[in-house]
């Protein structure tokens, strides 16, 4: 039985570059993220910043982190990725990871990035490999459900 199982691992084509481990993918949930939260020009310190993910390869679906403005107004998300042996979505024919950042200002929150990405691979939600916002959140518009920001940024699809 376990030399069955050893010889499946062995030929297991799941390596999607030749730089990753045999058998083990690496899955991106999130690249990096580098941010700046304004009002107006002016810098918004202390601001706390919150990232949650969704996919199917999280415990319960969901994964959360935060990060505050430094006192320049800027922030950093590191990238989420993991090492599997099989993909989190090996099932489904569509990979997909829902993407939101919110700024909590003056106890509101205020949407800032907001992102469906369909694969596993590092960098593909920006232009350049790391997602930038520039942000200015007296540039709100108001709905029922939030605060939704209309940020520059060097992503692949607006907000």
């Amino acid at each position: 039985m376990y030399r069955i199982l050893f010889a499946l691992v062995l030929l297991l084509p799941l390596t999607p570059a030749p730089s990753e481990a045999f058998v083990f993918r690496k899955i991106v949930y999130c690249s990096p993220i580098e941010g700046f939260i304004h009002w107006q020009g002016k810098p918004l310190g202390n601001l706390k910043v919150t990232r949650l993910l969704r996919s199917g390869g999280f415990e319960n679906d969901e994964y959360q982190d935060e990060v505050q403005t430094d006192s320049e107004g800027r922030f950093q998300f590191q990238m989420v990725a993991e090492r599997r042996f099989l993909r989190p979505d090996l099932l489904s024919a569509n990979p997909r990871v829902s993407q939101v950042i919110e700024a909590l200002y003056e106890g509101k929150p205020y949407t800032i990035w907001s992102y469906s990405k369909h694969d596993f691979n590092l960098g593909t939600e920006s232009k350049d490999g790391v997602i930038r916002i520039n942000c200015d959140l007296a540039k709100f518009e108001e709905f029922s459900f939030g605060r939704i920001v209309r940020c520059q940024h060097n992503g692949n699809q607006p907000l």
